[in-house]
């Protein structure tokens, strides 16, 4: 777990990146002990995220065993951490800047605290049903966008890659996240 004076730091790098200043770079702890620490963030979003469940479970009529919709949750949710840093570390090296891949991981985790505090209350809104409609969905399009538009910044920045390549990581995150999201719903259906 990142010290106090850590997670402040590296939230506030987070604050000037969703600026457009790339100086926010600087407040990360750009060290392997930073990268093991960066993901204090999982622990920091985990509350946020048992709520969108525990909204989630109990709006929908879903005859799925509570305690097998948590452990599949949990284990997902965990995955979801571990995937993309572990892919990314293989394809950091074949691209050749695996010398900034744990700068790059350290402001991609500390970046997910902002995403999620912008995305999550949006998405337990909706799954309680008090959002619906166009009105929603156009929304949810928007706050996508500006998801992926600051991880496309953030990994053009921590990495010193090309527009490009950026969007092209940035699309593997994506659709990494997709698949994890989709195998997930398949373990919840009911045989």
């Amino acid at each position: 777990m990142a010290p106090l004076s850590e997670i402040i730091r590296s939230l506030y790098g987070t604050l000037r990146l969703a600026r457009g200043d790339t100086g926010g770079m600087a407040f990360f702890n750009a060290t392997e002990q930073g990268f093991w620490r960066s993901f204090t963030a999982a622990i920091l979003i985990a509350p946020l995220f048992a709520m969108l469940l525990m909204v989630r479970y109990s709006v929908n009529d879903s005859t799925v065993p509570l305690l097998r919709f948590s452990a599949v949750e949990t284990i997902a949710y965990v995955v979801s951490w571990v995937a993309f840093p572990l892919l990314l570390f293989h394809l950091t090296d074949i691209l050749g800047i695996g010398q900034r891949y744990i700068r790059y991981i350290v402001a991609y985790n500390w970046a997910s605290v902002i995403q999620n505090l912008l995305y999550l209350p949006f998405a337990l809104l909706v799954e309680a049903h008090l959002l619906e409609g166009a009105g929603s969905s156009f929304i949810g399009f928007l706050l996508l966008g500006l998801v992926l538009f600051y991880t496309w910044f953030v990994t053009r920045t921590a990495l010193e890659i090309s527009n490009l390549l950026a969007a092209g990581l940035v699309t593997i995150d994506l659709v990494l996240s997709i698949f994890i999201n989709t195998i997930t719903q398949g373990m919840l259906q009911v045989p």
